[in-house]
């Protein structure tokens, strides 16, 4: 792999500087992720690149909306058309919003129209804790796990808790949540809930000048609820039940309708079941039921998609010498319907399809050495058979010290829109199929302390990206190479995070004669430096995110930015808390999609209330 070279020493530079400097002191308590291995597992025992932000780091942030808490991590782009509730994406390590799965409480979330997860859709109020695995995961999970995957959990948590959040801001905007979690005596029940409701009056979203542009404020509004149930059997069996829902309404611009039926109103669900224990010495079982849907429809004009997906995962892990061995299952099944899909003088000419997949993991450990390996096959509907491989291999050469290395193959099947849509479908298309390799090293030191350093490249044959005319192509081939640096360290009385980006995220047409050209909407280089101070009952958190230059889809120009969010709050005692949040503080005027301005300088205060 080629890297560019001045970027990727001063990444190593820093990398080195921050790991010695994060090594002092004593190793803080392991981490327990789920998302790397589908099951629950200690950090350092994985071996892939993964973040992790919980209940507390989401609280420290003063982010409003998810996609501006993902925005702060290494790896991580977003865009938007506007404010809360309009169309946002994704991207990771240069991959688009397609090409990352989503899982809801282990629910996979997906729009079979256009692929993605429609996080706009999400509110940040009822989540508690978000993994985020960058890089080929389609051995793991299948289709659509190209960049990586984002996994969100709702609020639960540990132990009985009792938590409540009111907040105002400009643009008319406030936001409550009140959520409670209950065990029995024996500890053997639990229960749980959370509801939100949010809205805000927005602001004009379209530049002057642009074919969408009309002079109105573009509002958004949103109510959610998520529960959760849990009961441990005799025999070390325990039963899970959760479920999200979500019903928002959110104006916007279009060059088609007018400020009075400019008007998108949604809703979406996750329920997930899932029974696990073992079923003898060294082998546990996992069956998961989950189902998931996208609802949305248009004011303006007859168009109403009713998406759902139903899935089924059978996972079992067997402990064996030196290791284990996961063996899996799983089945999948996506439709729509509704005005302008199944209904209307132009339905589209497919409405279902079926995937059924088995996959098998097998992990060794021998000494300070760990490796991983795992196989895939899908069958998707009218697509076809897709094979998929990952290896990887980590080695704790000192105490806190980590090197690693992996490579993964992944695919992507072709969206319902890209396949059978009345309107700009193309059902030549082929499934992405992609390969990507890394190297990294990393470091876990004292009270969260660490660095890491990752360079990573990401070659995608048959890349799904519209032309022109907005009609899906594939491409020859795309290639997203680059580095990675995340820091966290204290330093003179201060909690410091910093992650930087250096990618080169190209593609080439069939028809271009082997030219290349920049993939649309990702900068070349781009990170985010932050630091939070505490003294007493007194919190400061400072961001400062900066993104360069990019171009559209249709090659038009958006220039590069910084913003700065601050967030200030004070506890008043055990439970109570109140806060003040300036989000872009400078005002800067900027664009994540051509035509389209982000939130200029805004204003929360608010009152918390947590209790465990």
């Amino acid at each position: 792999m080629r890297f560019p070279r001045l970027p990727v020493r001063a990444c190593a530079s820093l990398a080195l500087l921050g790991c010695a400097c994060s090594s002092l002191g004593a190793q803080t308590l392991p981490e327990v992720v789920v998302t790397a291995t589908r099951t629950e597992r200690p950090a350092q025992e994985t071996l892939v690149d993964q973040v992790v932000i919980d209940a507390a780091e989401i609280a420290r942030s003063g982010a409003t909306t998810l996609t501006e808490l993902l925005r702060a991590r290494a790896g991580v782009e977003i865009s938007q058309n506007g404010g809360a509730g309009a169309i946002s994406g994704v991207f990771l390590r240069g991959t688009k919003t397609a090409q990352t799965l989503v899982l809801i409480d282990g629910v996979r979330m997906e729009n079979p129209s256009g692929g993605g997860a429609n996080l706009e859709y999400l509110p940040l109020s009822v989540i508690e804790r978000v993994e985020v695995i960058r890089g080929p995961a389609s051995a793991l999970y299948g289709s659509a796990a190209i960049g990586g995957v984002i996994q969100i959990f709702t609020r639960g948590g540990a132990g009985p808790s009792t938590s409540a959040l009111l907040a105002v801001g400009t643009q008319g905007s406030s936001q409550g949540q009140a959520g409670f979690a209950r065990e029995t005596g024996d500890g053997r029940t639990r229960v749980n809930a959370s509801l939100s409701a949010e809205r805000t009056g927005g602001f004009e979203a379209t530049r002057p000048g642009s074919p969408d542009y009309q002079a109105d404020r573009d509002g958004h509004r949103r109510v959610a609820a998520s529960a959760g149930l849990s009961h441990r059997l005799d025999g070390g069996w325990q039963l899970n039940a959760t479920a999200l829902a979500t019903d928002g309404r959110a104006a916007y611009d279009d060059i088609s309708s007018t400020p009075q039926t400019a008007k998108l109103s949604y809703r979406t669900s996750t329920l997930g079941l899932a029974a696990r224990g073992p079923l003898a010495a060294g082998w546990t079982t996992e069956l998961r039921l989950g189902q998931s849907g996208i609802d949305y429809a248009y004011q303006a004009f007859s168009f109403a998609p009713r998406t759902a997906s139903d899935s089924l995962l059978w996972l079992n892990t067997l402990a064996l010498p030196g290791g284990r061995l996961e063996i899996g299952l799983e089945h999948l099944a996506q439709r729509m319907s509704g005005d302008g899909v199944s209904v209307g003088g132009m339905p589209y000419t497919r409405l279902k399809r079926r995937t059924d997949a088995g996959f098998a993991a097998w992990e060794l450990v021998a000494g300070d050495h760990r490796l991983r390996m795992q196989v895939r096959h899908d069958h998707i509907e009218t697509v076809g058979a897709e094979p998929t491989a990952a290896i990887g291999w980590g080695w704790q050469w000192l105490p806190g010290w980590r090197l690693r290395a992996s490579w993964a193959s992944s695919f992507r099947a072709p969206t319902f829109d890209d396949l059978y849509s009345p309107f700009g479908a193309n059902p030549s298309l082929r499934p992405e199929r992609g390969q990507g390799a890394e190297i990294a090293v990393e470091h876990r030191g004292a009270a969260g302390s660490g660095a890491s350093l990752v360079f990573f490249e990401n070659r995608i044959r048959d890349a799904i990206e519209l032309d022109g005319s907005y009609v899906p192509r594939n491409l020859a081939r795309a290639r997203v190479q680059g580095a990675s640096l995340s820091l966290t360290r204290p330093w003179a009385g201060l909690r410091w995070q910093a992650s930087a980006t250096v990618q080169d995220a190209r593609g080439e047409r069939e028809d271009a004669a082997g030219a290349s050209q920049r993939l649309a909407r990702r900068a070349r280089v781009f990170g985010v430096l932050g630091a939070q101070w505490q003294q007493g009952p007194w919190m400061v958190d400072g961001r400062w995110t900066a993104q360069g230059d990019r171009v559209d889809t249709l090659g038009q120009k958006l220039a590069g930015y910084g913003i700065v969010d601050l967030t200030v709050s004070r506890r008043i005692d055990a439970r109570w808390e109140v806060f003040a949040r300036a989000g872009n503080l400078g005002d800067r005027d900027y664009q994540t999609a051509a035509g389209y301005v982000m939130p200029g300088r805004t204003l929360w205060a608010g009152l918390r209330f947590s209790e465990r």
